[in-house]
């Protein structure tokens, strides 16, 4: 049976070996796509897992050591500080680390070292007292490659490791035997959720795309078969055959994905996220996972092409003399309105409970799948609509092919169309950051307890002289007193502001002093990553559109190279043709495609609503809508002198 699936690929002549091409082709590029939406989830469990190190498991007794963490602030970027003391001589080393950081020594990473290359030790090292720099840390302590860090040791009677810590990103200090069990930071399960959206808006895309590949010139391979079975060949038989013909250039698609995939993972670590790029190792999901995308990928083309095969194996005779199709069912529109509305209701039910969320995420992708089953619906009424009222040749050739054919004809828009939804649902998130540059005049406050805010200023006072002017105050306007606790403030100048803030954190252990934009850096970090998720997601969806149009548009004028030429031998120009062609694409994409951002802008209002608007979702829609268009307008130009080639053969063909 391979022997003839490989038989009448070769005796199809070129068209056949195109179409085989064309289908490993749109395997390659889903497979592709694929294996970056699984790596990325792997990706950031690396990440979670390297920091976990710095909030470690308390030790049952008094420990080896004492670790305590914090968040310090240069410029407008923040500094993860970790604290350390030893409690005795065998005290764990720390990952990253060749030895147990002594009192007064300070490890950074390298981010962090060439951040503060020639900046005044005033400005930074002096805030950890009369320190110096030690050493660098490896990749194993850090998150990524452009993460800062400060490890800094300390006598065990320093006030800094036994001061509390109250801020949200700090660590209290505590006794530890081991770091090799600890807490991941909670800002990698908002940014898991995150990847798991991001890797369904990539990979539901993909894999329509993957079985859309085992359709492409479904026509003339349902034709051959169909003489196959009427001459004897039984279902089983055909059945084979078309698993082998399909299996064979999937896998070979498949394979060249992963390829693809390993050869362009050092590009992608290169995209940045929560603040750096990343370490190659970690996009890579392991090789199980691996080989089971490049196996899912086959199966899943495997298994639409037998779907396909209804109409050959049921009725042969009805293929070979191509009785017209019944038309589709509205239940179509049906479930994906079920899926849209129970969505949007959980959206607006919505709770903390991890279920709710996972539940979510299922409808939002089944929601997103729809869109491919309710999507040939809408272009067979379109097409019916569209005959009843045509005015000329090429709009009713157009209106013919989308009534008669609509699954194919929506084959040639349904990535742009998907892409249209991914980019309502996402681009409209506010990604407006704040500026943290240093001003004219700036204020850098703490919280103190009341008891000793006389005291502490007055020594604060005596350190930073002429610098700054400090105060005792109930609040700061971002910082307010109470339990016990009141603000300490200083007013400084923009020059002298790290100065102070050092001069600060030397003298008040605990809590880092901050300005009231501090806050707003992992806000702006978290934002500036939603922006390039954004745009990663955008980019591959649409990447994945053109490629299908392209292919789709090749495989169409494949599959009805034999209406073409009879059409030209009856005198019909390539001029008329080549419209028809163009409406029967752009004029379901201006409908569809136009509805499918309503709809996932409709589908997220609820989520997004909250958070506000920005004019730069508005651009990035804007820009990803025009390029889906000029990519479906391109992908007709690039199939115009196939079309042409195939109207002008008019001879014997051997498939």
């Amino acid at each position: 049976m391979t022997e003839l699936a490989w038989r009448l690929t070769r005796l199809g002549g070129r068209s056949a070996l195109l179409s085989t091409g064309l289908t490993a082709l749109a395997v390659a590029v889903a497979t592709l796509l694929l294996q970056f939406a699984v790596a990325g989830n792997f990706a950031f469990d690396e990440r979670a897992d390297r920091t976990a190190w710095r909030d470690p498991a308390a030790a049952s007794g008094s420990g080896a050591a004492i670790i305590a963490t914090a968040s310090d602030y240069f410029g407008g970027d923040s500094v993860a500080r970790v604290d350390l003391a030893a409690l005795s001589g065998d005290a764990p080393v720390p990952p990253g680390m060749d030895a147990f950081p002594a009192p007064g020594e300070v490890w950074l990473s390298p981010a962090a070292a060439d951040l503060l290359e020639g900046v005044p030790a005033s400005d930074f090292l002096a805030r950890y007292g009369d320190a110096r720099i030690a050493g660098e840390l490896g990749a194993e302590a850090l998150a990524h490659p452009n993460e800062l860090v400060a490890v800094v040791g300390r006598d065990a009677a320093d006030p800094a490791m036994t001061a509390e810590r109250t801020s949200a990103d700090g660590v209290s200090p505590r006794g530890v035997d081991s770091f090799a069990v600890g807490n991941a930071d909670t800002v990698y399960g908002f940014y898991m959720i995150l990847m798991v959206l991001a890797a369904i808006l990539m990979a539901v895309p993909a894999a329509v795309f993957g079985a859309a590949a085992a359709r492409l010139t479904v026509a003339r391979r349902d034709e051959r078969l169909a003489t196959l079975r009427l001459i004897g060949a039984t279902p089983g038989q055909v059945m084979r055959l078309t698993l082998i013909e399909t299996t064979l250039a999937a896998a070979a698609g498949a394979i060249a994905g992963t390829l693809a995939w390993m050869a362009v993972t050092p590009l992608v670590a290169l995209i940045p996220i929560d603040g750096g790029r990343w370490y190659v190792s970690d996009l890579w999901a392991g090789a199980p996972w691996m080989l089971v995308v490049a196996l899912a990928v086959p199966v899943l083309v495997a298994v639409s092409a037998l779907i396909g095969l209804r109409g050959v194996v049921i009725s042969p005779l009805g293929v070979a003399r191509r009785v017209k199709t019944k038309g589709l069912k509205a239940i179509r529109l049906v479930v994906f309105a079920v899926l849209a509305v129970a969505f949007m209701v959980g959206t607006n039910l919505m709770g903390g409970d991890m279920i709710v969320v996972v539940v979510l995420i299922g409808l939002f992708a089944g929601t997103l799948a729809a869109v491919n089953l309710v999507g040939p619906w809408i272009v067979q009424k379109l097409g019916r609509i569209l005959a009843r009222t045509a005015r000329g040749p090429s709009r009713l050739l157009a209106a013919r092919r989308l009534a008669d054919d609509p699954k194919s004809a929506w084959r040639a828009v349904a990535g742009v169309a998907i892409a249209g939804f991914v980019a309502g649902s996402v681009a409209m998130f506010p990604m407006l950051q704040t500026d943290t540059s240093a001003r004219e005049t700036e204020s850098v406050a703490v919280l103190v307890p009341d008891s000793e805010a006389d005291a502490l200023a007055a020594d604060l006072s005596g350190r930073l002289g002429d610098a700054a002017e400090v105060a005792v105050v109930e609040s700061s306007g971002y910082l307010t007193g109470g339990d016990g606790q009141v603000v300490l403030e200083a007013t400084t100048s923009g020059s002298q502001l790290e100065a102070v803030r050092s001069t600060m954190t030397a003298a008040l252990p605990g809590n880092p002093p901050e300005r009231e934009v501090d806050s707003s850096i992992m806000s702006n970090r978290l934002v500036g990553s939603v922006r390039t998720g954004v745009t990663v997601v955008l980019a591959v969806v649409f990447l994945t559109a053109a490629v299908s149009a392209a292919i789709s548009a090749i495989g169409s004028v494949l599959d009805r190279r034999q209406t073409y030429r009879l059409l030209h031998l009856a005198g019909t120009e390539q001029r008329v043709l080549d419209r028809a062609r163009r409406q029967e694409t752009l004029l379901p994409l201006g409908i569809i495609g136009g509805a499918s951002i309503l709809t996932g802008m409709v589908l997220t209002s609820p989520v997004i609503g909250g958070m506000g608007f920005d004019a730069s979702g508005a651009l990035i829609l804007g820009a990803t809508v025009a390029v889906g268009v000029a990519a479906v307008i391109a992908a007709g130009a690039l199939s115009r002198p196939l079309l042409r080639s195939v109207m002008q053969d008019v001879s014997p063909r051997p498939d």
